[in-house]
Order: C-alpha cells, then sequence, then structure tokens
C-alpha cells in the first residue's frame, strides 16, 4: 500500500509539472510575439478616418459602380457620403447621404487633408444628384 501513496505523489507532481510548463510556454509566446495595433492599413486609409472624424460623417473613395449608379463621371479622390452624425460639422452644413465629395478648400477632396485643421470654414463642394452647391463646413468647432 505504501507504493501507491508514492504513485499518486509522483503522478500530482508530474501534473503540477506539466501545468507549469503549459503556463510558461503561454507567458512567452504572449510576451514575444509582435503586437498587432488596429490600424487601417494605408496613410489614405487613416487619412479618410480623420476625414470622418473631422467631418462627423462617414465617406467612401467613390468607385466606378457607384459613379455609375449616382450617374456622375468619377473624378479620382471623390468621397460619397455614407452617413452623418446627428451632431457635428457634417450635419450643421447640410450635407447628406449620397452627397459625392469632390473638393475641400478648393482642393480635391482626397488631398486636402489640410483643410481639416483650418481655423475658419471651408468651403466644401459636393455633388448632390447631378446638382452641385458648397456648403461651408467649421471644422475648427469640431
Amino acid at each position: 500500500m505504501g507504493g501507491m501513496g508514492t504513485s499518486n505523489t509522483a503522478w500530482r507532481g508530474a501534473a503540477a509539472g506539466l501545468i507549469l510548463f503549459a503556463i510558461i510556454a503561454l507567458a512567452l509566446f504572449l510576451a514575444l510575439r509582435p503586437a498587432q495595433l488596429e490600424m487601417p492599413a494605408s496613410g489614405g486609409a487613416r487619412a479618410l478616418l480623420r476625414l470622418d472624424n473631422a467631418l462627423g460623417a462617414t465617406v467612401e473613395p467613390v468607385d466606378y459602380p457607384t459613379a455609375r449608379m449616382l450617374g456622375i463621371s468619377i473624378h479620382d479622390g471623390d468621397f460619397i457620403v455614407t452617413s452623418v452624425a446627428n451632431r457635428g460639422p457634417a450635419v450643421d452644413a447640410g450635407i447628406h447621404v449620397g452627397d459625392v465629395i469632390e473638393r475641400i478648400g478648393g482642393k480635391p477632396a482626397a488631398s486636402a487633408e489640410a483643410a481639416l485643421h483650418s481655423p475658419s470654414r471651408t468651403p466644401i463642394e459636393i455633388n448632390r444628384h447631378g446638382k452641385h452647391a458648397i456648403v461651408s463646413v467649421d471644422f475648427a468647432g469640431a
């Protein structure tokens, strides 16, 4: 019977060692793996997020199928508004879902990031169902 107690003790020691090894292996795996930050893949995607945040709306690049559906000619760098927040510069300026942003501060929309930091109201040229309009957005108040 004395041999049975030694067997249980050996088994418990082996199990404890295995658990300790697994914990150490997991800790090393988590510590040594590269950190993965959730960031957009490109600088263009990050710029688009900055525009979304400053505008208080979600915009997407206009692709060929969207331009065709809207009956507009496609210009590189145009953005379509896909949602507008309840409060913010976009709704204050009268921007609607479906508007196509063509120019911001007189520059093509895709290259107008500097206008997002303007201390004064910024003109945005939109195409709403084929009709062009210019609205004034206050990015400074965002």
